[in-house]
């Protein structure tokens, strides 16, 4: 095991921590400052690499994220920190909360190369004593952390987005585990909700209510629509306007081409692993419905009541 890169600062705690372990290049390399010699950990060759963070850069002034690829097909086990706060997600979000824009951010994609993700967290209690004693920062810059990224808003905020990052790359994990072994009866542990959109007016209520439940499960919404015929003009415009609404609901649209929407919808729900699907209930769809709920009896279907505007469109 080598230590590839860590930012000790002269503090204590980081010193004991990293006691004798090996330091790439030894006591007076660029490791010592949190920067990696990729080519030296290359000729290192080492059977584990720590890397204490993963905004940095390397000797050659280049993300490191850049060379995990290659640090990787060399055969080493990574075991790599990094601040929520450097997440291209979370300066864009919390961006005004947290102050300066860090100067190398990670785009939220590399969480996909990691294999085994781990919070690490502690009280805001012992995280504002580590830093009254300077232990995070040094003392002099405590009191301007504290009223900026280190408030106990900013702090819980910072908490739960971790928590909902977590349990979106296990979700991941766990669909792409299920792909490559063929299965299709949902796991759940991230909700993933589908939406069934028929060419019918009416559905914009439909919509907002399936994000809103999508968003209560801290769940993804794909709203499905089956092609089995030509549109009309005035369902192309339909279609339209719900496929824009569901992407303003931070949702997905799709639009599946086949003669049979039941069996197309069932094999859609299996390709994402749906947990929760919702319907309507209406005129010339009762035969796909009750297929549905015959091919789909491990996922929980929703059926909602025709809505008034289409019930007015089958009356005339």
């Amino acid at each position: 095991m080598v230590v590839a890169a860590v930012q000790t600062d002269g503090r204590s705690r980081c010193e004991i921590a990293v006691g004798d372990l090996e330091i790439l290049g030894g006591p007076n390399s660029p490791a010592r400052d949190g920067i990696v010699d990729v080519d030296a950990l290359l000729r290192r060759n080492p059977e584990v690499a720590c890397l204490d963070d993963l905004a940095s850069v390397d000797t050659n002034g280049r993300p490191i994220t850049e060379s995990v690829p290659k640090l990787l097909r060399a055969g080493m086990m990574l075991i790599a920190t990094l601040h929520l706060t450097d997440l291209r997600s979370t300066v864009e979000g919390m961006g005004a909360m947290l102050g300066a824009r860090p100067e190398h951010i990670v785009e939220d994609e590399f969480l996909d190369q990691v294999t085994e993700l781990e919070i690490v967290d502690i009280t805001p209690s012992l995280l504002d004593e580590r830093l009254r004693r300077g232990e995070i920062v040094p003392s002099s810059e405590a009191a301007q952390a504290r009223a900026r990224a280190f408030r106990p808003e900013v702090l819980a905020s910072l908490r739960e987005l971790a928590f909902r990052l977590l349990a979106e790359h296990t979700d991941r994990r766990l669909v792409a585990y299920m792909r490559d072994r063929g299965i299709e009866a949902p796991w759940e542990v991230k909700p993933r909700v589908m939406l069934c959109v028929p060419p019918r007016p009416g559905m914009d209520d439909v919509i907002a209510s399936t994000a809103a439940l999508a968003a209560r499960l801290d769940g993804k919404m794909t709203a499905v629509t089956v092609r089995d015929r030509k549109r009309s003009e005035q369902e192309m415009q339909l279609l339209g306007s719900y496929a824009a609404l569901t992407h303003q609901a931070d949702g997905t649209f799709v639009t599946l081409y086949e003669h049979d929407p039941a069996s197309a919808l069932t094999h859609y729900a299996r390709k994402i692993l749906a947990t929760e699907i919702v319907v309507t209930r209406g005129r010339g769809r009762r035969g796909t419905l009750r297929r549905l709920i015959q091919l789909l009896t491990d996922v929980d279907i929703h059926v909602l009541a025709t809505t008034h505007e289409e019930a007015r469109a089958e009356g005339s």
